[in-house]
Protein backbone atom coordinates (compact mmCIF):
# COMPACT_ATOMS: atom_id res chain seq x y z
CA UNK A 1 0.00 0.00 0.00
CA UNK A 2 1.31 3.42 -1.01
CA UNK A 3 1.58 5.70 2.03
CA UNK A 4 1.71 8.79 -0.23
CA UNK A 5 -1.56 8.12 -2.07
CA UNK A 6 -4.08 11.04 -1.86
CA UNK A 7 -7.13 10.50 0.27
CA UNK A 8 -10.21 9.35 -1.52
CA UNK A 9 -12.66 12.16 -2.36
CA UNK A 10 -16.26 11.27 -1.66
CA UNK A 11 -18.57 11.51 -4.64
CA UNK A 12 -20.81 14.63 -4.60
CA UNK A 13 -24.30 13.94 -3.40
CA UNK A 14 -27.02 14.76 -5.88
CA UNK A 15 -29.96 16.84 -4.65
CA UNK A 16 -33.39 15.46 -5.06
CA UNK A 17 -36.00 17.51 -6.87
CA UNK A 18 -37.74 18.41 -3.61
CA UNK A 19 -34.46 19.55 -2.01
CA UNK A 20 -33.58 21.64 -5.06
CA UNK A 21 -36.98 23.39 -5.00
CA UNK A 22 -36.69 23.98 -1.25
CA UNK A 23 -33.26 25.56 -1.59
CA UNK A 24 -34.42 27.68 -4.55
CA UNK A 25 -37.40 28.94 -2.52
CA UNK A 26 -35.10 29.73 0.40
CA UNK A 27 -32.71 31.64 -1.89
CA UNK A 28 -35.53 33.68 -3.48
CA UNK A 29 -36.96 34.43 -0.05
CA UNK A 30 -33.59 35.61 1.23
CA UNK A 31 -33.07 37.85 -1.79
CA UNK A 32 -36.60 39.26 -1.45
CA UNK A 33 -36.12 39.99 2.24
CA UNK A 34 -32.83 41.74 1.49
CA UNK A 35 -34.52 43.89 -1.15
CA UNK A 36 -37.33 44.87 1.21
CA UNK A 37 -34.80 45.61 3.95
CA UNK A 38 -33.11 48.16 1.69
CA UNK A 39 -36.49 49.59 0.66
CA UNK A 40 -37.89 49.67 4.20
CA UNK A 41 -36.87 53.27 5.08
CA UNK A 42 -38.34 54.61 1.86
CA UNK A 43 -41.48 52.49 2.19
CA UNK A 44 -41.97 53.70 5.75
CA UNK A 45 -41.98 57.37 4.80
CA UNK A 46 -43.95 56.59 1.64
CA UNK A 47 -46.69 55.05 3.75
CA UNK A 48 -46.50 57.69 6.48
CA UNK A 49 -46.64 60.75 4.22
CA UNK A 50 -48.57 59.45 1.20
CA UNK A 51 -50.61 56.32 1.83
CA UNK A 52 -51.97 57.33 5.24
CA UNK A 53 -52.89 60.90 4.16
CA UNK A 54 -54.52 59.51 1.01
CA UNK A 55 -56.69 57.15 3.04
CA UNK A 56 -57.60 59.99 5.39
CA UNK A 57 -58.41 62.22 2.42
CA UNK A 58 -60.67 59.53 0.99
CA UNK A 59 -62.59 59.44 4.25
CA UNK A 60 -62.94 63.24 4.15
CA UNK A 61 -64.69 63.00 0.76
CA UNK A 62 -67.71 61.56 2.56
CA UNK A 63 -67.92 64.47 5.00
CA UNK A 64 -69.04 68.08 4.98
CA UNK A 65 -67.34 70.92 6.87
CA UNK A 66 -64.44 70.07 9.11
CA UNK A 67 -62.29 73.19 8.63
CA UNK A 68 -64.12 75.89 10.57
CA UNK A 69 -66.76 73.65 12.12
CA UNK A 70 -67.55 70.07 13.01
CA UNK A 71 -67.43 67.54 10.18
CA UNK A 72 -70.65 65.74 9.24
CA UNK A 73 -71.10 62.56 7.24
CA UNK A 74 -72.89 63.26 3.93
CA UNK A 75 -72.28 60.05 1.99
CA UNK A 76 -71.78 60.54 -1.76
CA UNK A 77 -73.06 64.13 -1.89
CA UNK A 78 -69.61 65.57 -2.58
CA UNK A 79 -69.02 63.15 -5.44
CA UNK A 80 -72.40 63.94 -6.96
CA UNK A 81 -71.63 67.65 -6.75
CA UNK A 82 -68.56 67.12 -8.93
CA UNK A 83 -70.80 66.19 -11.87
CA UNK A 84 -73.17 69.16 -11.55
CA UNK A 85 -70.73 71.96 -10.71
CA UNK A 86 -69.83 73.74 -13.99
CA UNK A 87 -66.68 75.20 -12.43
CA UNK A 88 -65.25 71.70 -12.05
CA UNK A 89 -65.45 71.15 -15.80
CA UNK A 90 -63.98 74.58 -16.50
CA UNK A 91 -61.06 74.15 -14.11
CA UNK A 92 -60.26 70.74 -15.59
CA UNK A 93 -60.34 72.21 -19.08
CA UNK A 94 -58.16 75.15 -18.02
CA UNK A 95 -55.65 72.82 -16.36
CA UNK A 96 -55.35 70.60 -19.41
CA UNK A 97 -55.08 73.61 -21.73
CA UNK A 98 -52.37 75.09 -19.54
CA UNK A 99 -50.43 71.83 -19.73
CA UNK A 100 -50.95 71.60 -23.51
CA UNK A 101 -49.60 75.12 -23.99
CA UNK A 102 -46.71 75.14 -21.53
CA UNK A 103 -45.20 71.64 -21.79
CA UNK A 104 -44.44 71.67 -25.56
CA UNK A 105 -43.13 75.25 -25.30
CA UNK A 106 -40.96 74.26 -22.35
CA UNK A 107 -39.48 71.35 -24.26
CA UNK A 108 -38.78 73.38 -27.41
CA UNK A 109 -37.20 76.28 -25.50
CA UNK A 110 -35.34 73.97 -23.12
CA UNK A 111 -33.91 71.84 -25.91
CA UNK A 112 -32.90 74.91 -27.90
CA UNK A 113 -31.07 76.36 -24.92
CA UNK A 114 -29.46 72.99 -24.20
CA UNK A 115 -28.13 72.80 -27.76
CA UNK A 116 -26.65 76.27 -27.37
CA UNK A 117 -25.16 75.52 -23.96
CA UNK A 118 -23.50 72.36 -25.31
CA UNK A 119 -21.46 74.45 -27.72
CA UNK A 120 -20.49 77.17 -25.22
CA UNK A 121 -17.13 76.71 -23.53
CA UNK A 122 -15.96 79.87 -21.77
CA UNK A 123 -18.61 81.35 -19.50
CA UNK A 124 -20.81 78.27 -19.76
CA UNK A 125 -21.14 77.60 -15.99
CA UNK A 126 -22.13 81.21 -15.29
CA UNK A 127 -24.72 81.13 -18.05
CA UNK A 128 -26.16 77.87 -16.76
CA UNK A 129 -26.46 79.33 -13.27
CA UNK A 130 -28.21 82.41 -14.65
CA UNK A 131 -30.68 80.28 -16.60
CA UNK A 132 -31.41 78.14 -13.55
CA UNK A 133 -31.99 81.13 -11.27
CA UNK A 134 -35.76 81.50 -12.04
CA UNK A 135 -36.29 77.90 -10.92
CA UNK A 136 -34.86 78.76 -7.50
CA UNK A 137 -37.05 81.86 -7.11
CA UNK A 138 -40.15 81.37 -4.93
CA UNK A 139 -43.31 81.19 -7.02
CA UNK A 140 -44.96 84.01 -5.08
CA UNK A 141 -42.08 86.32 -5.98
CA UNK A 142 -42.22 85.20 -9.62
CA UNK A 143 -45.94 86.01 -9.74
CA UNK A 144 -45.37 89.42 -8.20
CA UNK A 145 -42.57 90.23 -10.67
CA UNK A 146 -44.70 89.28 -13.65
CA UNK A 147 -47.60 91.36 -12.35
CA UNK A 148 -45.42 94.39 -12.96
CA UNK A 149 -44.10 93.11 -16.28
CA UNK A 150 -47.60 92.64 -17.76
CA UNK A 151 -49.25 95.67 -16.15
CA UNK A 152 -51.46 97.47 -18.72
CA UNK A 153 -50.06 100.94 -17.94
CA UNK A 154 -46.41 100.67 -16.91
CA UNK A 155 -45.54 97.02 -17.58
CA UNK A 156 -42.37 96.37 -19.54
CA UNK A 157 -44.17 94.27 -22.16
CA UNK A 158 -46.73 96.97 -22.92
CA UNK A 159 -44.06 99.69 -22.92
CA UNK A 160 -42.23 97.73 -25.58
CA UNK A 161 -45.40 97.15 -27.59
CA UNK A 162 -46.30 100.85 -27.49
CA UNK A 163 -42.75 101.78 -28.48
CA UNK A 164 -43.23 99.66 -31.62
CA UNK A 165 -46.52 101.39 -32.39
CA UNK A 166 -48.83 98.68 -31.08
CA UNK A 167 -51.83 98.88 -28.79
CA UNK A 168 -51.80 98.11 -25.08
CA UNK A 169 -52.54 94.47 -24.27
CA UNK A 170 -54.52 93.59 -21.16
CA UNK A 171 -52.57 90.44 -20.47
CA UNK A 172 -54.44 89.36 -17.35
CA UNK A 173 -57.78 91.09 -17.93
CA UNK A 174 -58.68 89.50 -21.26
CA UNK A 175 -60.28 86.05 -20.99
CA UNK A 176 -58.74 85.04 -24.33
CA UNK A 177 -55.10 85.65 -23.36
CA UNK A 178 -55.05 85.40 -19.55
CA UNK A 179 -54.40 81.64 -19.54
CA UNK A 180 -51.70 81.86 -22.26
CA UNK A 181 -50.06 84.56 -20.11
CA UNK A 182 -49.96 82.16 -17.17
CA UNK A 183 -48.46 79.55 -19.50
CA UNK A 184 -45.84 82.10 -20.60
CA UNK A 185 -44.86 82.66 -16.97
CA UNK A 186 -44.60 78.90 -16.40
CA UNK A 187 -42.36 78.55 -19.44
CA UNK A 188 -40.09 81.37 -18.22
CA UNK A 189 -39.89 79.83 -14.78
CA UNK A 190 -39.10 76.29 -15.94
CA UNK A 191 -36.93 76.84 -19.00
CA UNK A 192 -33.68 76.86 -17.03
CA UNK A 193 -34.45 73.57 -15.32
CA UNK A 194 -35.37 71.82 -18.57
CA UNK A 195 -32.40 73.34 -20.39
CA UNK A 196 -30.01 71.75 -17.89
CA UNK A 197 -32.04 68.53 -17.89
CA UNK A 198 -31.80 68.19 -21.66
CA UNK A 199 -28.16 69.30 -21.59
CA UNK A 200 -27.36 66.36 -19.34
CA UNK A 201 -29.05 64.07 -21.85
CA UNK A 202 -27.17 65.60 -24.76
CA UNK A 203 -23.80 65.23 -23.05
CA UNK A 204 -24.53 61.54 -22.45
CA UNK A 205 -24.99 60.81 -26.17
CA UNK A 206 -22.12 58.90 -27.83
CA UNK A 207 -19.86 61.40 -29.57
CA UNK A 208 -18.57 58.85 -32.08
CA UNK A 209 -21.99 58.75 -33.75
CA UNK A 210 -21.81 62.49 -34.41
CA UNK A 211 -18.26 62.16 -35.74
CA UNK A 212 -19.37 59.44 -38.13
CA UNK A 213 -22.36 61.48 -39.26
CA UNK A 214 -20.14 64.51 -39.81
CA UNK A 215 -17.77 62.43 -41.95
CA UNK A 216 -20.75 61.27 -43.99
CA UNK A 217 -21.44 64.88 -44.90
CA UNK A 218 -24.61 65.52 -42.86
CA UNK A 219 -25.42 69.09 -41.82
CA UNK A 220 -26.48 70.30 -38.38
CA UNK A 221 -30.22 70.02 -39.09
CA UNK A 222 -29.88 66.44 -40.36
CA UNK A 223 -27.87 65.44 -37.30
CA UNK A 224 -30.53 66.99 -35.07
CA UNK A 225 -33.43 65.34 -36.88
CA UNK A 226 -32.05 61.88 -37.53
CA UNK A 227 -29.60 61.46 -34.67
CA UNK A 228 -30.21 63.72 -31.67
CA UNK A 229 -34.01 63.58 -31.50
CA UNK A 230 -34.29 59.76 -31.84
CA UNK A 231 -31.54 59.21 -29.27
CA UNK A 232 -33.17 61.67 -26.87
CA UNK A 233 -36.60 60.04 -27.11
CA UNK A 234 -36.40 58.22 -23.72
CA UNK A 235 -35.28 61.50 -22.11
CA UNK A 236 -38.21 63.36 -23.66
CA UNK A 237 -40.74 60.79 -22.50
CA UNK A 238 -39.41 60.77 -18.95
CA UNK A 239 -39.41 64.57 -18.96
CA UNK A 240 -43.03 64.51 -20.15
CA UNK A 241 -43.99 62.44 -17.11
CA UNK A 242 -42.32 64.88 -14.72
CA UNK A 243 -43.74 67.91 -16.54
CA UNK A 244 -47.28 66.51 -16.48
CA UNK A 245 -46.99 65.82 -12.76
CA UNK A 246 -45.99 69.38 -11.91
CA UNK A 247 -47.96 71.33 -14.52
CA UNK A 248 -51.31 69.82 -13.57
CA UNK A 249 -50.75 71.11 -10.02
CA UNK A 250 -50.14 74.78 -10.91
CA UNK A 251 -51.51 76.94 -8.13
CA UNK A 252 -49.15 79.67 -6.90
CA UNK A 253 -48.87 81.57 -10.17
CA UNK A 254 -52.63 81.60 -10.68
CA UNK A 255 -53.33 82.56 -7.08
CA UNK A 256 -50.92 85.49 -7.08
CA UNK A 257 -51.52 86.87 -10.56
CA UNK A 258 -55.23 86.37 -11.30
CA UNK A 259 -56.87 84.46 -8.42
CA UNK A 260 -58.66 82.45 -11.09
CA UNK A 261 -59.98 85.44 -13.07
CA UNK A 262 -61.11 86.98 -15.23
CA UNK A 263 -64.41 85.06 -15.24
CA UNK A 264 -62.62 81.93 -14.01
CA UNK A 265 -60.65 81.74 -17.26
CA UNK A 266 -57.43 80.91 -15.39
CA UNK A 267 -58.94 78.82 -12.59
CA UNK A 268 -57.14 75.49 -12.25
CA UNK A 269 -58.10 72.35 -10.36
CA UNK A 270 -55.50 73.00 -7.64
CA UNK A 271 -56.82 76.57 -7.25
CA UNK A 272 -60.40 75.31 -6.89
CA UNK A 273 -59.31 72.73 -4.31
CA UNK A 274 -57.79 75.51 -2.21
CA UNK A 275 -60.87 77.70 -2.56
CA UNK A 276 -63.23 74.86 -1.69
CA UNK A 277 -61.39 73.92 1.49
CA UNK A 278 -60.16 77.21 2.93
CA UNK A 279 -62.58 79.79 1.51
CA UNK A 280 -65.91 77.97 1.03
CA UNK A 281 -65.42 75.56 3.98
CA UNK A 282 -66.19 72.55 1.78
CA UNK A 283 -63.39 70.23 2.79
CA UNK A 284 -65.21 67.14 1.56
CA UNK A 285 -65.84 68.61 -1.87
CA UNK A 286 -62.23 69.82 -2.07
CA UNK A 287 -61.01 66.34 -1.13
CA UNK A 288 -63.17 64.81 -3.86
CA UNK A 289 -61.78 67.28 -6.36
CA UNK A 290 -58.28 66.36 -5.20
CA UNK A 291 -58.97 62.75 -6.11
CA UNK A 292 -60.12 63.85 -9.56
CA UNK A 293 -56.82 65.69 -9.96
CA UNK A 294 -54.96 62.60 -8.75
CA UNK A 295 -56.75 60.46 -11.34
CA UNK A 296 -55.88 62.96 -14.08
CA UNK A 297 -52.21 62.86 -13.10
CA UNK A 298 -52.15 59.07 -12.79
CA UNK A 299 -53.92 58.58 -16.11
CA UNK A 300 -51.62 60.85 -18.08
CA UNK A 301 -48.53 59.55 -16.26
CA UNK A 302 -49.41 55.89 -16.87
CA UNK A 303 -50.07 56.69 -20.51
CA UNK A 304 -46.65 58.32 -20.81
CA UNK A 305 -45.02 55.38 -19.01
CA UNK A 306 -46.69 52.92 -21.34
CA UNK A 307 -45.51 54.92 -24.32
CA UNK A 308 -41.99 55.03 -22.85
CA UNK A 309 -41.96 51.29 -22.34
CA UNK A 310 -43.20 50.57 -25.84
CA UNK A 311 -40.62 52.94 -27.35
CA UNK A 312 -37.81 51.41 -25.32
CA UNK A 313 -38.86 47.85 -26.25
CA UNK A 314 -39.16 48.83 -29.90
Amino acid sequence: MDDHAPPAVPAPRRLTGAEHRRLARRYRLRRTLQAYAFLAPNLFFFGLFLVVPSIWLLLVTFQSGGVYGEAQFVGLDNWRQLFVDPLVTQTMRNTLLLAAMSIPALFVVGLGLALLLRNIGRGGPALRAALYFPTLTPLVIIGSIWLFLVHPDFGALNLGIRALGGDTVNWLGDTAIALPTIAMVEVWRGMGFWALFFLAGLLALPEELYQAAHLDGTNAWQRLRYLTLPLMRPVFLFAAIVAIFYTLQVFDTVFVMTDGGPANSTATVAWYVYKSIYVYDQAGFGASLSFILLLMILGLTLGALRLLRSRMDG
